[in-house]
């Protein structure tokens, strides 16, 4: 039985010119998955080039919470924000009390402040990753108060700035690294901080860092070569019109500090609630405020907290968060209490971010506040935003 041999329906020309579109389509599918991965890689180096660094004010505490500490924790005043906090790459905050039970009040002093131990175990928990020390009320109660903040601090890798074992060690750079290993290069970010005290007289002895110009502009610019970012703190000390303030000696001292090398100043002053610049787009804020202040009714308990992203040490944006930081309940009694006054309730004291009308409303606050400098914020929904 024969079989008759079926005719190939593809030609040699068609089945070339099949090849051909089959050859494009590789070389198309090619191109295509490379300008991905390039894509992808790209973002991802941008995104390794990144630092947020978060700021909040003054965490001022004193023994009237000792008991709020032993009955739930110090952790109780992070409750609210310890997401926030977490969400940078470097968190850092303005502590202005020592934690210690050593020690006795100074002469003069009218209200000091001093935390129970544990305070610093919060602070670190929170994901706070330095503190200033350089603020009024550090060395209330003496030297031997001081050293066992530091030593808490550093127990629980929270590094001090702005004070130390003496004055020359209050002077040097606190070092974050943002990998595995800490090397003299690579991503590195270096804090400073510096007490602006506004009598001479007034404890110059004491170990900490204190607002020379020339000191601290040589000081930035020493860590300049070596970090990836420069923060630096300045405290005021007393409190004022952020807005003078703003156009006096503390801008004079702030843009100096940014010429030097700084990537970000925060200048911060008693009870003071000030907006951002932009000094040669580094970021200047004049005054955070009280995060925490347990001791009188805030006077500004509607605040923001900023949080500055920088890429490839280039400012990218600043997200502003309204938060809300309560007075206490039930006023503990008439007038200024001292540390041994009765202890507040702790429900709804302690910040939280806020949402909603008033967060709106705050962030409008802070757009005019911000207005008076120069610098433009959007409101997008419940942040702000400097770009």
């Amino acid at each position: 039985m024969k079989f008759k041999r079926l005719e190939n329906p593809i030609t040699n020309l068609q089945c070339k010119k099949f090849q051909i579109r089959l050859l494009m389509m590789g070389l198309l599918c090619t191109v295509f998955a490379n300008t991905l991965l390039t894509d992808t890689l790209a973002s991802e180096t941008s995104a390794a080039n990144e630092i947020s660094v978060l700021a909040v004010g003054d965490i001022t505490i004193s023994s009237r919470m000792t008991p709020v500490i032993e009955r739930s924790g110090a952790g109780v005043f992070f409750q609210g924000t310890t997401a926030l906090i977490q969400s940078a790459d470097i968190a850092t905050a303005s502590l202005n009390a020592s934690i210690s039970e050593r020690g006795e009040p100074r002469y003069g002093i009218e209200h000091p402040f001093r935390s129970a131990p544990g305070l610093g175990r919060a602070i670190a928990n929170a994901g706070f990753d330095a503190v200033s020390l350089a603020t009024p009320h550090i060395m209330d109660f003496g030297f031997e108060a001081l050293e066992d903040t530091i030593t808490e601090l550093e127990w629980y890798n929270v590094k001090p700035i702005g004070a130390g074992t003496d004055a020359e060690a209050a002077k040097l750079p606190a070092w974050v690294s943002l990998g595995v290993e800490e090397t003299e290069s690579g991503q590195q970010v270096a804090l400073l901080a510096y007490y602006r005290v506004n009598a001479f007289t007034r404890y110059t002895e004491d170990p900490l860092a204190y607002a020379v110009y020339s000191e601290m502009t040589d000081a930035v610019k020493q860590a300049r070569t070596k970090a990836a970012l420069v923060v630096v703190w300045l405290h005021w000390g007393k409190q004022g019109r952020s807005a003078d303030e703003a156009i006096g000696r503390q801008r004079i001292f702030a843009h100096a500090l940014i010429d030097a090398g700084a990537d970000i100043v925060l200048c911060q002053q008693l009870h003071t609630f000030g907006g951002i610049e932009l000094y040669q787009n580094k970021p200047i804020v004049y005054s955070l405020s009280d995060f925490i202040y347990d001791t009188y009714d805030k006077q500004h308990s509607h605040i923001v907290i900023p949080k500055a992203t920088f890429n490839a040490g280039v400012l990218k944006s600043i997200e502003l968060i309204p938060i809300l930081t309560d007075p206490p309940k039930k006023s503990v009694r008439p007038g200024k209490p001292t540390e041994t006054s009765e202890t507040p309730e702790i429900g709804g004291q302690f910040p939280t971010v806020l949402t909603g009308e008033a967060a709106i409303k705050t962030l409008r606050d802070y757009q005019q506040r911000c207005a008076e400098l120069k610098t433009e914020v959007l409101i997008e929904g419940e942040r702000g935003w400097i770009r």
